[in-house]
């Protein structure tokens, strides 16, 4: 199967996470910050166990990473679970009471890219 594309799609979401919040859309850069950890994530497991995980939940996905013999370090779980509750929260006007904060994109833009330093380093073990 593919990897590229879904590696591909994943580094759009970094990109477009950053110019967000740039631009003062904090839910939408939580939201794509998420998305580009989930799309890496699904990319490494297809290399990994040669099928795609059908799963939203960053900490699913991420224990069945570990599942295959990868050790996944605590502050890298920490992130996946932080990064987890924008994939409903940011995507839905109802979904909290509270607007987005420049705060909270900020850490969820520092938890992508900390999980994806991690998720990198195991690609590149796997090639």
């Amino acid at each position: 199967m593919d990897t590229r594309r879904w590696f591909d799609k994943a580094e759009m979401f970094e990109v477009i996470a950053s110019e967000s919040i740039d631009k003062g859309r904090f839910d939408f850069a939580s939201f794509t910050a998420q998305q580009a950890v989930e799309f890496y994530l699904k990319g490494i497991l297809i290399l990994k166990v040669g099928a795609k995980a059908y799963s939203h939940s960053l900490v699913e996905l991420m224990e069945s990473l570990s599942s295959t013999g990868v050790e996944v370090p605590r502050d890298i779980m920490n992130c996946i679970r932080d990064l987890g509750e924008h994939y409903l929260q940011a995507r839905y006007p109802d979904a909290r009471v509270a607007e987005y904060t420049e705060q909270e994109a900020r850490e969820a833009i520092e938890c992508m890219e900390v999980c994806l330093d991690f998720l990198r380093r195991v690609r590149e073990d796997l090639t």
